[in-house]
């Protein structure tokens, strides 16, 4: 491959990848509206759903690598795609007032496809892009991902007043997952030769030895854990149905940041553009800790969608240029650290049952955000050395 140049006819159905990526991340906007259906005593268990779909990052991220190694990398995002299908249709055929258990086996299918999709995608861009520009990249692979979730609430708010149920959203989104499938499969996109080498479950884990991929690793790891206690948070953090825009702000900022930072990040070190955003990220964190104020909330939500913009991307690109040669291993490293997600409907719905208040579920928020500002602090100082 040219060093310099990018193949657009290749680069546009792998970013349709980062788009059906995104789908998985409904997940916790939507639980709220999900948990309109059922009963107070099931309440528990609903907070538990996104758990479901980030479960499967920690157990098959590292069996799906080691089969990308013999599969092919765009045989693995195939893969994920029939998964994925699958499991936006089977809550949405069970029926309306169908029992929690559909919703619980649909996004565990959809976990499942997303893994596999998360996998193969990134380092399948990385075939196709040169190395100096991976981070940029990668950023402008989560623009696409981002709209999907930008157009999540503009999509529910439209099928309520229409047909008063948001329902039609999955088999919308299954049909846009068939379309990148099928774009996909017909585009020969060139990859390293296949092997019978596995990415194991010990290859990947061997990778924390390297103090940069442990730090990258833990950094995407609290990356998703608040990525997705923000989503959870931020619905609630205004007591009105109108609450799900909260979202809309989060996602059009940070597409918003994502074409900054793709803009900035070839002109600036990754991990130093990385700690201005995660210092204004704590501090936003705290704002939303101790104000009511919905345009405060507004505001504040927006702009940590903008900050947040550029997180794993960087911290992929930081452990891929760390070891390079295991792009595989270090994919599906990341990808396991994904499943951190797993933990943030059940703490954040703890917290909001003991403490009664949404407000203080954001402590969650400013622990996580907290490390992600020190590793981008230790990887910078690193840089420099």
């Amino acid at each position: 491959m040219d060093t310099n140049t990018v193949n657009k006819r290749l680069l546009g159905p792998v970013l349709a990848g980062f788009f059906i990526m995104g789908f998985c991340d409904i997940v916790a906007p939507i639980t709220g509206r999900i948990a309109a259906e059922f009963p107070a005593e099931s309440q528990t268990a609903v907070s538990f759903l996104p758990t479901m779909v980030f479960l499967w990052f920690l157990v098959l991220s590292t069996p799906f690598a080691a089969r990308m190694n013999r599969w092919g990398r765009r045989k693995t995002a195939l893969v994920g795609y029939a998964f994925t299908f699958v499991g936006l249709l089977v809550p949405y055929l069970a029926g309306e007032g169908c029992a929690l258990w559909w919703y619980f086996a649909g996004f565990g299918l959809l976990g499942i496809g997303n893994t596999a999709i998360q996998v193969a995608i990134n380092p399948l861009l990385a075939t196709i892009v040169p190395e100096r520009r991976m981070t940029s990249y990668l950023t402008i692979g989560q623009i696409f991902r981002n709209t999907s979730l930008l157009l999540l609430a503009p999509i529910v708010t439209t099928l309520v007043a229409a047909t008063g149920s948001w329902r039609l959203l999955l088999p919308i989104y299954a049909g846009l997952t068939v379309v990148g499938a099928l774009w996909l499969g017909m585009t020969n996109v060139p990859e390293p030769p296949r092997t019978a080498r596995t990415a194991g479950l010990g290859a990947c884990f061997a990778l924390l030895r390297n103090h940069t991929v442990l730090l990258s690793a833990l950094g995407v790891a609290c990356f998703i854990a608040a990525d997705i206690s923000i989503g959870y948070l931020s619905v609630r953090l205004i007591d009105r149905p109108s609450s799900i825009l909260t979202t809309t702000g989060f996602y059009a900022c940070r597409i918003v940041g994502t074409i900054v930072g793709a803009w900035a990040l070839l002109r600036i070190r990754d991990v130093r553009y990385l700690t201005w955003n995660m210092a204004g990220v704590l501090l936003l964190s705290l704002v939303l800790l101790f104000t009511g104020n919905e345009t405060v909330i507004y505001t504040a939500v927006g702009l940590m969608g903008f900050g947040m913009a550029c997180v794993f991307a960087t911290f992929y690109a930081v452990a891929t240029r760390a070891v390079p040669e295991q792009t595989n291993e270090v994919a599906g490293l990341m990808i396991l650290a994904i499943s951190a997600g797993a933990v943030s409907g059940p703490v954040c719905g703890a917290i909001l049952r003991v403490a009664g208040n949404p407000h203080w579920g954001m402590l969650f928020v400013v622990v996580l955000v907290g490390y992600m500002l020190w590793a981008a602090l230790t990887l910078n100082r690193r840089c420099k050395q």
